[in-house]
């Protein structure tokens, strides 16, 4: 089978988690970048044991058939150090028996860096035994060198769980506050939150940790639905009642690399209620009035941002200002899901879905009309 083909097989498959349209997007969109930069996971030893090593080998494999090479890291928690060596011999067995191949590298290796890059370059996976962890290529140093786009913690539980309950996001701000006064973590949970503080005090900002299973790991690369925690600093946004302070250039450039469309020319001079934007314009909202009622006219993240949470932190924003609501969607927009959880209903006419919140019974029929007579605002 061709590398083409190979590819094509593995996009299909993905399917299964509901990744159809987004996989091939990630996928391309990681292809594009430095090899090295794609993902950094983290293993936990206990998922070296079946079924979650069998899942994790078979998740490998398919990344590489992707031409997608992440990095592992063996041994970062493992307070035992004689058996790292032992768990990364393991790993590069079971990948090369699937025709996987990986190469094995030491963090106190000199030169480690350019020598992952070039590994990387040349299709191989990457796994490193951390045999010092408390050398001069500690975690929080590799991964400032690496600079990867995710950080991923495999673990057994697949997220954080508090005081019973599965914690989906948590913001930096939560976890400082969790490091001191969460009595109900258990030692491990504070060390490993102690560990995501540093490494963002390293690099604020700068990129999002994932706790996820092998069973969910896929989902948390590949699509919007991931199951696992994801930690990362609560976006910055900024609201205007009009575009002035704006960049009106690179907001069109957001939108348009969002919805894969072109804004009419004279989008920008419509009048608005209130625009959203995240400070480095990966996304935002723009509300409009259509006969008399508060209207969703644009709500997007830029491709790149997709997955980071900031659709989240973008409605917490705009929905402690703006309560009530409508918005349409066309049918088959893969976001639909998402809008679902958070709409206090919806009906179907046409092409569309229109979606509201905050409005009485009485006043939806005229809601689901201006949301089906708004103008449209891309070219054709």
């Amino acid at each position: 089978m061709s590398r083409t083909s190979v590819r094509e097989t593995v996009l299909s498959s993905l399917s299964a988690i509901g990744a159809n349209r987004e996989a091939q997007f990630y996928a391309e969109l990681f292809s594009q970048q430095e090899p090295e930069k794609f993902a950094l996971i983290v293993i936990d030893p206990r998922c070296l044991k079946n079924p979650l090593l069998e899942t994790l080998i078979g998740n490998l494999k398919l990344l590489a058939n992707l031409g997608l090479t992440p990095i592992l890291l063996v041994g970062a928690f493992d307070e035992d150090r004689t058996t790292v060596t032992f768990q990364s011999q393991r790993v590069a067995k079971e990948l090369e028996q699937t025709s996987v191949r990986t190469s094995k590298l030491n963090t106190a290796t000199y030169a480690l860096i350019p020598e992952i890059r070039s590994k990387t370059q040349s299709g191989l996976i990457p796994i490193l035994e951390m045999t010092e962890r408390r050398g001069d290529m500690n975690l929080v140093r590799l991964v400032n060198e690496i600079n990867p786009n995710k950080v991923i913690f495999l673990q057994p539980s697949g997220g954080l769980g508090i005081d019973g309950e599965r914690v989906r996001n948590l913001s930096m701000s939560n976890v400082a506050d969790l490091i001191v006064n969460g009595r109900n973590l258990t030692p491990g949970q504070h060390r490993f939150l102690s560990f995501v503080q540093d490494l963002d005090e390293a690099q604020p900002g700068q990129r999002a940790y994932i706790i996820a299973s092998p069973l969910n790991l896929l989902p948390e690369l590949f699509t919007t639905k991931g199951s696992g925690t994801l930690i990362k600093r609560q976006a910055e946004i900024i609201s205007a009642t009009n575009y002035k302070k704006l960049d009106t250039q690179r907001l069109a450039q957001s939108i348009n690399t969002a919805f894969g469309k072109t804004l009419q020319t004279e989008f920008f001079a419509g009048p608005i209620s209130k625009v959203f934007v995240e400070k480095n314009y990966k996304g935002g909202a723009i509300f409009t009035e259509q006969d008399g009622l508060t209207y969703l006219s644009k709500f997007w993240v830029s491709k790149e941002a997709q997955g980071e949470g900031l659709a989240r932190d973008l409605w917490d924003c705009f929905t402690q200002d703006i309560s009530v609501f409508h918005w349409r969607s066309r049918l088959k927009n893969p976001f639909n899901d998402w809008y679902m959880k958070n709409c206090d209903g919806m009906q179907k006419k046409d092409d569309w879905r229109v979606f509201w919140n905050g409005i009485e019974p009485e006043g939806v029929a005229k809601a689901v009309v201006t949301a089906l007579q708004a103008p449209e605002d891309f070219t054709e």
